[in-house]
């Protein structure tokens, strides 16, 4: 089997970038961008106005990054006999003698491959995947959460390349 690469897939970043942009324009609508502000009996416009900016800033950044992403051609993954790496945790590879187990969790639909390693600190997730890392470590249980959801890869096909070098 030839090792496993998957990089970004364009026409999903194509859509996480046009669904930013939906969201940002919802935002600025809500904060009165676009004429008056949204108002009901229920809430006040300090509450659109809070809503619309937080909307702004988080799907600004997701657009961001998606329209980066969109131009990177390089890899996002890689399984392959000395073992995993996964550029959005880190740029080293964790040796398959450093991963204890494999496991999966899935949250709506959403799968993840769940690294547990023998020595976590060895090898620190950076950005925001390693600020997010100890929440992810109580959801999942694992050290590592690993998806293929944004690239020209599957999930399954990540699977099978594990089961085939962890093995050897």
């Amino acid at each position: 089997m030839p090792e496993f690469v998957a990089r970004s897939s364009p026409w999903r970043m194509v859509l996480l970038v046009l669904g930013s942009a939906v969201f940002v324009v919802l935002g600025l609508w809500m904060i009165g961008a676009f004429g008056a502000q949204p108002e009901t009996a229920r809430y006040p416009a300090s509450v659109a106005s809070a809503i619309g900016w937080a909307s702004i800033l988080f799907f600004g950044l997701c657009g961001l990054v998606g329209l980066r992403r969109l131009f990177d051609t390089g890899e996002e993954m890689r399984i392959g006999p000395t073992g995993i790496r996964w550029v959005r945790w880190s740029d080293q590879t964790i040796p398959w003698s450093q991963i204890e187990r494999v496991s999966e969790w899935s949250f709506r639909g959403q799968r993840s491959i769940i690294l547990h390693l023998r020595e976590p600190a060895m090898f620190p997730g950076k950005g925001i995947s390693g600020m997010l890392a100890k929440a992810n470590r109580g959801l999942t249980g694992g050290d590592v959460a690993l998806t293929t959801s944004a690239t020209d890869r599957s999930h399954d096909e990540a699977m099978a390349a594990i089961a085939h070098f962890a093995s050897k």
